[in-house]
Order: C-alpha cells, then structure tokens, then sequence
C-alpha cells in the first residue's frame, strides 16, 4: 500500500525524488501541457517564497478562488508549506458571496484565477480590510495600477521569480510542521442557512487519505480526469490520494469540453457528482429509444442480460458459463459503445458530493458499468463510508471507513467520530455545540446499516416535510425516482404544513422539445409547450407511475412545470449543485401557493 505521510507537505520531497515524471496535464494552446513532478516540487518551493517575501506567516489565511488548474494545487502546497491555512471560494460565486468567507476568515492574501475573479474582490474590498495582496494566475492581466483600495496586486510569475531557499532547508521547514495545524479553512454550502467554517487540520486529512488509499489498486499507470471543482473537499481529496498513489491528473477544460476530453486523455479513474451519471443515463436511454425497432430489441437483450450479470459484477465473482457468453456478446454489441463514450479505459467511476439515484446506478450496472458511491462530508474530511471492490451493494453507499465509529441517533441520523472529524466550527460556538453531543458529530443525514454492515442514506434530516396530517416525507427518494425520467433535469418535492406533497419539476427542455416536434405540437416558446395538455399528461404519467410505489400519504397529488433552470448565481443550488430548497420554495411561493389553492 502507498504510504500516507502525517502530514500533507511532506509529500512533496517523494515528488522530488520522482524527478521528470509527469504529475499534472492541463490543457493550453488546443495541447495538453505536462508539469512534472520536480517542476511541481520546485514550483511549489518558489511560490511558498515569494509569498513569505510578501510577509504572509504562518498562522494567517490566503483565499484561494481560482478554477481548477495545476496552480491551483501548487498555491494550496505553497501556503501548506508556509503554514498558512488556505481559504477555497469556490469560483462561480458571485462578489457579494465571495466576499463572506474572505472577510470571516480574516484572509490577508488572495489567489486568484483572471481578471474577473479578482474583480470580485476589488468590488468588496471595503468589506476585507485585513486582505493586503491579491496574486493573479493569469499573467495576461491588466492592470495600470498596482495597488486598489490598500490591496496590492501583482501577477503568479512575479512570485514564482523569488528565490526559493535550498532544497534542505525547504525540506527541515515542511518536517516542522505539526499533523494538529490547520491545513484549510473550508466554507460549508450554506443549504440550510450562513455558511459556516470548517477548519481541517492535516492530522484529519491525512487519517482520511490512508483509509481511502487502502480501498483502491491505484498506480502511476492509472490517470484521472479531474472534473470537479478544487474547492470541494472531494475533489481536493482526490488530488491528494492521484498523489500518494503516483498517477497523473489531468484536468477538464471546462464542464462543456468533459465529453471530448474523457475521448482524448483515456482515464482509468474518474470521479463525478451523480448528476453528471444520470445525465449520461438520460442520453443513453433517449438515444436507445430513438433508435429503429431492431436496435431497440437488441439494447433492451443486453440490458436484460446485464440485469442478470448485476449481481456478479458487484461482488466481483464469476457468472455461469452460458450467461458469461451472453455478456460477452452483449459487450460487443452495446456496453462497449457506452465504455468508448468515456475514453474506453475507465476501470474506476467514483460517485460523491451528493445522493447517487438508486435507479441510475442500477441501469449503468445494468450495461456492465459499476459505480462505487462514497459519502462523506466537510466536516469529516471527507469520507464517512464508500464501496469499493469486494464491498458492494446496490443502493448502499459501501462500509465505514475502518477508523470512524458509527452509531445513531433515536431518529435515525447518522453520529460519527474518529480521526478525519473535524474539532468544530471557527469562532460559532453555537453551532459547534449543536453539532456535537459528547464528542460525537451529528451529520443531518438519516440512515441506517444492514447485518453485513453497509450503510444506506434515506435523506436529510432537516429537509423532511410535515404534511398537514402529521405524516413526515423524506422528498430525496421521491425526487431521485422523478430525475430517473429522460423528461424530468429536477424536481423538487414540497408540501411541510400543507394538506399533501406537490412537486416543481424543471422537464429535460432538450428531450420534451424533441418529443414535442415529433408529435407536432405548436408552441411559441418555454412557458407555451408547459402548458399545453399533451405536455402536462406526459408528466401526470411519470408522477402517476411513481406513485404506485408510494405509501398513500406519500404521493404527489399536483405539479408545477418550471421553465427556468436552477443556477448557482441565483442562489437556487449550491456550488456542488445541491438545490437551495429555502431559495427555490421562496422565488416559486406564489405559484406553490395556488396549487394547494383548491
């Protein structure tokens, strides 16, 4: 097994000693750009320099708001290196939300990605007085003066031309810093209300990555496509582990270009939130049903057989001969079409950040394509519990980590404690000691495990609905069934304190206009083809098809169609794409309101 170092900068002096192994790739000029590992190493080394020249000491904070890149990771290796707890704001954030975590924080210095992302700061700076720097990664940014407000800025290569000390005295710095110092100061979503400072401290990091290391065959043959933000603890998480276990990370241009780039770079390991697999779902399914009658049968014979292959791939044992011959036929007509979609060569799909749809994951396993499910969260570092070959179960989120204790709450939540929780939030009492009870974390989340020790999630704690009647509704299961639907992007169910639950849907605009010219309906525009009778019967027959399966109290009884998608800058949905129930329920209030009005 890889070694997990006790804290996170002493990983670098392994990357030296790799010498011109490449690390990361990044995209620039239509190329993919490597940067070895000596060049990260003495990167690291030069920025920790030149931000320490600047006056930054160990003990303060340095924002980091940048998209994901290789500078990215080598300013959170600089500040760790300095001893300096780093700050990440997650870059769709617009100013004003920019400037909470900034200005809580008590951030002397910011790394900024361009021109746009240090304008936000500029745009608050009489709201950051301890900010004294602003450091841009785009050396192309223009700017007359080198001072606004009291804040300096200056550009990424001035910083990288300091003279950096000798590689021993590097080295004997990084072996001082203490496993029990903070390494990040992480912002949580905010769901539910303020967002609230998580300090993590290397010790908890660490602990956590040597579980993880231990649940995956990672080697410097695998590489990995990085598609989520740095600035979820997932993903950074995921930076760290590609960096024990010696494999390259290459990092998506864009959420746009994540199709092309899985068909260039060929990853053996990917890591994505499930909206991104239920809309791969989604397109497979819609391009299996407009296909002609004969290919049709043939995608539902491999489905079927996948079905029956199912349980075997999750436990990684051998099926009956006649079914391992129908598979393999099944794989040459259908699964590898599906395999080739993502480069080909993906051995490893991990899900996090959120609840992967039970019915998502049974239809890729169905087409030979397993997805191991973690859950976790910032305050735990971020894993709690993950599948992992030899440990699956369909609709679970895999065993505890090995090093957590686990237990619950007489309503069913999830308590947890162990060496990746954090101590508690920065400078909120209140807060911590709700959190707590007697040094246990409370997660929100309800679940419970089975006899053979998986844990299964059922919802949020705080997002059950009381109807009128008294009965509780947990809305995640209700609306994960919803997104099953090729019309359904979201859905979001409500009804606390009203007579029965309702649902807003956003419909797949992509797939209902298709259906929609097929048919030959007349529409104008969004608010039009929602409208129309055919639009509404398609979606009355989803809602009726789920609530079959429901529990009288449970079921739907009406529908609101939305025409405007969820976005991070109104507030509707978290940076990691969580929808904002509070912000969603409050814009939609008057249209929720007249669905319960007769």
């Amino acid at each position: 097994m890889p070694w997990v170092p006790r804290t996170l900068p002493l990983l670098l002096p392994g990357l030296r000693q790799r010498g011109d192994a490449p690390r990361l790739y990044a995209k620039a000029q239509g190329r993919w750009q490597p940067l070895s590992c000596r060049g990260f190493y003495d990167q690291v080394r030069a920025a920790a320099a030149g931000l320490e020249r600047l006056g930054l000491r160990a003990g303060e904070r340095a924002v980091l708001l940048a998209e994901s890149s290789p500078q990215w990771l080598i300013a959170d290796f600089a500040c760790q290196a300095l001893g300096v707890a780093n700050v990440p704001v997650y870059p769709t954030l617009t100013a004003e939300q920019t400037a909470f975590p900034a200005r809580h924080s008590r951030a002397r210095l910011a790394l900024v990605s361009n021109q746009a992302q240090r304008q936000k700061l500029e745009a608050q700076a009489n709201e950051l007085p301890a900010l004294r720097w602003i450091v841009c990664f785009d050396d192309g940014d223009e700017f007359s003066d080198p001072s606004i407000a009291g804040i300096v800025r200056l550009r990424w290569r001035e910083l990288l031309e300091t003279p950096p000390p000798p590689e021993a005295e590097f080295e004997a710095r990084l072996a001082a810093i203490a496993p029990e110092q903070t390494a990040t100061l992480l912002y949580t979503s905010g769901t539910t209300g303020v967002p609230k400072a998580a300090p993590l401290t290397h010790a908890n990091l660490c602990a956590n990555l040597e579980q993880t290391t231990r649940a995956f065959a990672l080697g410097a043959d695998d590489r990995r496509l990085s598609v989520l933000p740095l600035s979820h603890i997932t993903e950074r998480h995921l930076a760290y582990l590609d960096m024990v276990c010696g494999m390259t990370t290459w990092f998506a241009e864009s959420i746009e270009a994540i199709a092309a780039n899985l068909r260039e770079m060929r990853p053996t390991v990917l890591a994505a939130v499930p909206r991104m697999y239920e809309k791969i779902a989604v397109a497979v399914r819609a391009e299996a049903a407009a296909r002609p009658r004969i290919p049709q049968k043939v995608f539902a014979w491999a489905q079927s057989t996948g079905q029956r292959m199912a349980p075997y791939r999750l436990e990684d044992r051998a099926a009956p001969w006649g079914l391992r011959l129908c598979d393999a036929l099944a794989d040459r007509l259908v699964y590898r079409k599906l395999r080739a979609r993502l480069g080909g060569k993906l051995r490893i799909a991990m899900s996090g950040g959120a609840a992967l749809p039970r019915e998502t994951a049974e239809f890729l396993l169905s087409l030979g394509w397993r997805l191991d499910q973690g859950y976790g969260m910032t305050e735990t570092s971020p894993v709690i519990a993950m599948s992992r070959p030899g440990s699956r179960r369909l609709g679970s989120v895999g065993r505890p980590m090995a090093n957590l204790e686990l237990r619950f709450a007489e309503d069913g939540e999830i308590l947890v404690r162990g060496p990746s929780v954090f101590a508690g939030y920065e400078d909120d009492p209140e807060a911590t000691a709700t959190a707590f009870t007697n040094g246990w974390f409370h997660t929100g989340d309800l679940g419970r495990l089975d006899q053979d020790g998986f844990l299964y999630i059922s919802g949020r704690k705080k997002e059950l609905l009381k109807t009128a009647g008294g009965k509780f509704i947990s809305p995640q299961p209700l609306e994960d069934k919803l997104k099953a639907s090729p019309w359904i992007a979201e859905a979001m169910v409500v009804g606390e304190g009203r007579p029965y639950a309702s649902v807003l849907i956003l419909p797949d605009f992509a797939a209902l206009e298709a259906r929609s010219r097929q048919a030959g309906w007349r529409w104008r525009d969004r608010a039009e083809l929602c409208a129309l009778p055919q639009a509404r019967a398609l979606y009355a027959d989803e809602i009726e098809a789920l609530n079959r399966s429901l529990a009288r109290f449970e079921t739907l009884k009406r529908f609101l169609l939305l025409t405007e998608e969820f976005s991070v800058a109104a507030g509707e949905l978290t940076p990691t794409l969580k929808i904002r129930r509070a912000a969603i329920e409050a814009k939609y209030r008057t249209q929720i309101d007249q669905l319960y009005a007769n």
